[in-house]
């Protein structure tokens, strides 16, 4: 990535996409200490009023803000595979950092690696490509991504490079035991009651093949969990014998649906929610549909349970 527009910035907007998870705000978080060096203007932005509290160790997660800044001149994205996960509109230069296959490079300059397992990852191989040290909050920030989008290392998608990546990160700071306690061992009230809901109602489909969660604004509203804090209960999911697929609806609380698929490889997921404007990845994908139709659900029902037969 040529570093001319990062150069000639006065004002550097860093935006992490809606209800962001540790790959999109760790990468933004260890490119803010980055910038930190450069002595410019930096805000980091996030179109969401909350943000999941299990990120809150990551440095500079108390800079995060929903204001954008009128005398920014260059964005940087993180993580959004698409123009609409920006949460903003701006005619502004863009530098769009991604992992994902449905990413469709909608930025000025485009940094987007299809074979990362992560954000984080593509930002790690920018910093060593120019030279850039990175310090202790960066490693931190770095590995947070890494650990979340390898499922902490477990995922089919873990090579060589995703383990030396570890290796070098945590040599330069990262901290194994903080990640896994704030990221894999804490938990909101309001989640733990969420999740007992959902797993009660959980449906199954395709001879137990498929299971499907569905969450209305009245159970967030009772509950008290966010949005993000749903999407938990699909990795548990996965984790029965025979579910191969899981399934998340939830009504979004300004209207309209947030889908969120989750695969153990059989379905290609980032294919399904391509039909329904959305993205992502082989085994983790979703989509935003602004109008909810139990037609066009019931549509992507049949899509998934056809590929699973």
């Amino acid at each position: 990535m040529h570093l001319s527009l990062i150069n000639s910035a006065r004002h550097i907007v860093l935006i992490v996409h809606e209800n962001p998870d540790a790959d999109s705000l760790g990468s933004a978080c260890a490119f803010y200490s980055y910038l930190l060096r450069t002595h410019k203007k930096i805000t980091l932005f996030c179109s969401s009023e909350s943000i999941n509290q299990n990120l809150a160790f990551l440095p500079w997660f108390d800079k995060l803000t929903n204001r954008f800044s009128d005398d920014a001149d260059l964005l940087i994205s993180f993580d959004c595979s698409s123009v609409e996960r920006l949460g903003i509109k701006s005619s502004l230069n863009l530098i769009n950092i991604d992992h994902h296959r449905s990413n469709n490079n909608f930025g000025t300059i485009n940094l987007v690696n299809l074979n990362a397992i992560s954000t984080t990852e593509v930002v790690y191989d920018f910093f060593v490509a120019n030279d850039i040290k990175i310090n202790g909050k960066m490693a931190l920030s770095l590995y947070a991504g890494l650990m979340d989008d390898s499922k902490c290392f477990s995922a089919p998608i873990c090579n060589a490079k995703t383990f030396l990546m570890a290796h070098e990160l945590i040599v330069l700071g990262a901290d194994h035991a903080l990640c896994i306690e704030w990221m894999m061992r804490r938990r909101s009230l309001a989640s733990v009651r969420l999740r007992g809901r959902l797993l009660k109602e959980m449906q199954l489909f395709s001879e137990g093949a498929l299971a499907l969660f569905e969450v209305s604004t009245h159970h967030l509203e009772q509950s008290g969990a966010s949005l993000g804090e749903c999407k938990r209960v699909l990795e548990e999911a996965l984790e029965l014998r025979t579910v191969r697929a899981a399934l998340l609806r939830v009504e979004h609380p300004l209207g309209g649906v947030k889908i969120s698929l989750r695969t153990d490889g059989t379905v290609d997921a980032s294919h399904i929610m391509s039909h329904f404007g959305g993205g992502g990845h082989a085994s983790r994908a979703g989509a935003r549909i602004e109008t909810d139709s139990q037609t066009l659900f019931d549509e992507m029902i049949r899509m998934i349970t056809k590929e699973l037969v």
